[in-house]
């Protein structure tokens, strides 16, 4: 009954459009064909389709919807928003594994930075911009790479005082110690700088200020390729959660650590 519901709806946008004007206020069909500039002819099958589905009702020559009718047209406008929404982010979603990714909805308000022909460092443009010009009390962040540019960015944080959490996995902390051992050990020894090793593989980023949200995708050769950056409570939410999860499961490497390892 669902999946015949779900076929009946998909097969003509005009069917959703009469039943959102159903649910504005009742109607006759000459109001309605007025209304939508939808055919007579068309209109009156898709009521009297309505009316043996349980949709609609007629009295004294208008339709109006049931409350059977008002809970499929809501649930179908947002399937097909939510729909919009994983299409508009494609950028973003392409690059993410399907178990990290927001739900859609969380994403509303975001903005979507993605890398373009003309402007391939835009994401990264964006972070560091974003990074360096923060009012915050705290940062705490996933990475899959080492990105200089990055580390200059929270750098001028650090200094200020924000506290730092900081989550790579181990291949990442490795190659870190590895480039500049003495640099590794001074951050690793920075008050209020924490940096946590992580048991598996990170394939996507996540940074949280006090107040906003900044996921990252990356493609398969490492590079930045599109974020989000949003302050929406759900979407801060969602990613404190994933943060906290992350870090959880993650061994915290010490200043002694980076001396001796």
């Amino acid at each position: 009954m669902a999946a015949d519901a779900a076929r009946f709806l998909a097969d003509s946008p005009d069917r959703l459009a009469l039943l959102e004007r159903l649910a504005d206020e009742p109607g006759t069909p000459s109001d309605l064909d007025d209304d939508l500039g939808q055919s007579r002819r068309s209109v009156q099958r898709n009521l009297a389709a309505f009316a043996e589905r349980g949709w609609a009702r007629k009295h004294d020559g208008a339709y109006d919807l049931t409350t059977a009718g008002r809970l499929i047209t809501r649930r179908h406008r947002s399937y097909l928003d939510a729909l919009a929404a994983i299409e508009s982010w494609e950028p973003l979603f392409a690059h993410l594994p399907a178990d990290q990714a927001p739900r859609p909805e969380h994403l509303a308000d975001a903005t979507l930075v993605g890398s373009e022909p003309d402007q391939p460092q835009a994401p990264v443009s964006h972070y560091v911009e974003s990074i360096a010009s923060a009012s915050t009390d705290s940062i705490r962040m996933l990475s899959p790479v080492l990105s200089r540019l990055f580390h200059d960015a929270h750098a001028g944080q650090v200094l200020d005082g924000v506290t730092h959490e900081l989550v790579l996995d181990g291949p990442t902390v490795q190659r870190a110690r590895e480039q500049n051992p003495a640099e590794f050990a001074t951050v690793v020894g920075v008050p209020g700088f924490s940096l946590y090793r992580h048991p598996d593989p990170l394939s996507f980023g996540l940074t949280l200020t006090d107040d906003r949200v900044f996921l990252l995708a990356y493609d398969d050769q490492g590079q930045l390729h599109a974020l989000a950056d949003g302050s929406d409570p759900a979407f801060y939410e969602w990613a404190s959660t994933c943060f906290e999860r992350h870090r959880d499961r993650s061994e915290h490497v010490s200043g002694l650590d980076a001396i001796s390892s």
